[in-house]
């Protein structure tokens, strides 16, 4: 039964041998993108838990867990709407705490070089898999952790962006230092909402892919550049837009 002011949505999604059957429950007031990640993000977490169970059931051990913040060090790309998800988040902290996590994105921001920083601030040149490489190569390097990595474990796990909840390996924990084809076994997530979402700033699924890497979230969520995702559409057709990119 929906709740009051609410659609509901029935999906079932078969992959990895097995059925999602998703009942979803989408308010019916104005919304933007941004404010459908709570939902998209549970989603994410039941086509993720597939793919691992999959992998599980054919003998393959997951690497991840609390205290292994390897791969937290990694450029992590996010969707212009997890931008504003984030900068939202951080706002909403306890004084003490939001200023501290400001100052490790200060901190880290400062450690990156110049040149590198402007490749990172225009994402729309990196057009080939081959310059997102070889800038995410780069940025590993620094070993510059996630704002957010605490006691190296995520503080923000289940708010936590898509391309996180997604990377999920099978290689020893150790090979996360130095991750590479060789050495990295992730586990296959056979749709990747990530991917639509960093498509889906317009609300509709019609632009080309638009992301920002997380350790500038707060800064381009500050800029002016925001307001086309800041758009706000009816709940259930927003939702609908979103539902009808999934292949």
């Amino acid at each position: 039964m929906a709740d009051p002011g609410r659609i509901p949505f029935k999906l079932d999604l078969t992959m990895c041998e097995r059925t999602i059957n998703a009942h979803i429950n989408v308010p019916e007031t104005s919304m933007r993108v941004t404010d459908l990640l709570p939902i998209l993000h549970a989603f994410d977490e039941a086509v993720v838990g597939m793919a691992a169970d999959k992998a599980q059931s054919d003998g393959q051990k997951i690497s991840c867990r609390a205290g292994c913040g390897a791969c937290c060090r990694q450029l992590a790309p996010v969707a212009e709407s997890e931008a504003v998800y984030l900068a939202d988040l951080v706002a909403t902290m306890p004084p003490d705490r939001r200023q501290a996590v400001r100052e490790r994105f200060c901190n880290a921001i400062a450690k990156i070089g110049e040149p590198l920083l402007e490749r990172m601030r225009d994402t729309r040149a990196l057009d080939t898999m081959e310059k997102r490489r070889q800038l995410g190569i780069e940025y590993f390097a620094l070993g510059i952790p996630c704002p957010f990595l605490e006691d190296e474990s995520c503080s923000i796990h289940q708010t936590r962006p898509m391309t996180c909840r997604e990377y999920l390996v099978t290689s020893p924990p150790e090979n996360c230092r130095t991750p590479g084809p060789e050495t990295i076994r992730q586990v296959p997530v056979p749709i990747k909402l990530s991917q639509i979402l960093y498509c889906f700033g317009d609300g509709k699924g019609n632009e080309a892919t638009r992301w920002v890497p997380l350790i500038l979230s707060l800064e381009w969520a500050e800029s002016g550049r925001r307001r086309e995702v800041d758009l706000q559409f009816p709940g259930p057709e927003l939702f609908k837009n979103f539902a009808s990119q999934i292949r």
